[in-house]
């Protein structure tokens, strides 16, 4: 299978940032627009600090929008690792009370005993049902500098389930030796049933990642790989150095 992505590079991360805001924000626009509501899948980690900020800044019907996070470090928001934390403080304390968030950790036994809840929580605030759950309008991935996406990291012990886009499960746990905590994630599958799915990543080592992930190898090697070689919604790459 061929590589399945448009590559756009902004003059700095800044700039990159503003651009992809804004189209995000006619996206989402047309989703409520044609659909009623827009669902957005957001990554945490450090490199959309900006685009949170300037997504904030756009007049989109935040009443009419969703918001849940591809995956999560199974922590709850009091702890320093909590995506949703860092979703809050740079997005969504920016936004309208009236915008809707459903967060990937849930209080429970065990990590894998919490994703019925999220499920559940998810299915709510999308007025959708698990015989014919929402899709998502928009995907925004992040890359680590090993090539994990997603919590789809090499070195888990369930790899192979992770990057498997035939899974049946709409959430997955992440089991890794270079992970501090347990991690959940969207499965792959609901991932790219997405109308717009991007990249954002900036840093020519993370550059030098991509390139090599465009090559040959297994999936499980650079998990990024799983975004790129399918065919199911094209790969928006947008970085800047």
């Amino acid at each position: 299978m061929l590589a399945n992505y448009d590559f756009h590079q902004g003059a700095d991360a800044q700039s990159l940032a503003e651009h992809l805001a804004g189209e995000l924000s006619a996206l989402m626009t047309n989703a409520i627009t044609q659909k009623g509501s827009a669902v957005l899948a957001l990554s945490g980690g450090s490199t959309p600090k900006p685009l949170f900020e300037e997504l904030a800044k756009h007049d989109v019907d935040w009443s009419k929008v969703v918001i849940t996070l591809v995956d999560e470090r199974w922590v709850d928001e009091s702890h320093e690792l909590s995506n949703a934390a860092f979703m809050k403080t740079y997005l969504l304390s920016k936004l309208p009370d009236t915008v809707s968030f459903v967060p990937l950790y849930q209080a429970a036994d065990s990590v894998d005993a919490s994703l019925p809840a999220v499920v559940n929580d998810y299915l709510i605030a999308t007025g959708s049902t698990v015989e014919a759950p929402r899709e998502f309008d928009i995907v925004i991935l992040g890359m680590g500098g090993d090539g994990h996406t997603a919590s789809f990291f090499p070195d888990a012990d369930n790899v192979a389930d992770l990057v498997d886009i035939e899974s049946e499960d709409a959430l997955l746990t992440c089991h890794s030796p270079s992970t501090q905590v347990e991690r959940v994630t969207w499965s792959l599958p609901v991932l790219l049933n997405t109308d717009f799915l991007a990249l954002h990543f900036t840093g020519e080592s993370k550059k030098t990642v991509f390139e090599r992930a465009c090559e040959d190898g297994a999936i499980t090697e650079l998990p990024i790989r799983s975004a790129i070689f399918q065919d199911r919604v094209p790969l928006n790459v947008y970085y800047a150095d």
